[in-house]
């Protein structure tokens, strides 16, 4: 083989590799920050995030204590209310556009909606199914 093709081919080898780890090292690092924000709207994840944070000392943990979990409480509320909120948006949205469109139309705008409420549900990394599709058909592969 000439040399020329053989540094060529290591290079376009080192490359990949290179694109591949990188994509994977993102992949995870995106993954490790979206779980520690996802645990922020939780009780236990809202007040381990701020002991970490602070690093309380046993004296301070002990004064601290009841505002965290009184706060924890009250966020966990709010993020319940938001999300009643944002669902009911939603839903009178498809319910104004609906005159307008046309059966297909009507069809995607209900499988996005599934697809939505899947996400909410499931969350971005889980793949368990929770409910059918609206069309009734099993989902393709990807999806």
């Amino acid at each position: 083989m000439n040399t020329k093709l053989k540094y060529t081919l290591a290079f376009v080898a080192v490359l990949l590799i290179g694109f591949v780890l990188g994509f994977l090292v993102s992949g995870r690092l995106i993954h490790s920050r979206v779980n520690r924000m996802q645990k922020y709207y939780t009780e236990k994840g809202f007040r381990y995030e701020f002991m970490r944070l602070l690093h309380p000392s046993p004296e301070q943990l002990g004064k601290m204590r009841p505002i965290l979990e009184d706060y924890a409480q009250k966020n966990r509320e709010n993020m319940m209310f938001f999300r009643e909120q944002q669902r009911q948006l939603m839903k009178n949205l498809h319910h104004d556009l609906k005159p307008f469109l046309s059966p297909g139309q009507v069809k995607r705008l209900e499988i996005m909606e599934y697809r939505r409420m899947r996400f909410m549900r499931n969350g971005p990394v889980r793949r368990r199914r929770m409910m059918q599709p609206p069309h009734g058909r099993r989902r393709r592969p990807g999806f």
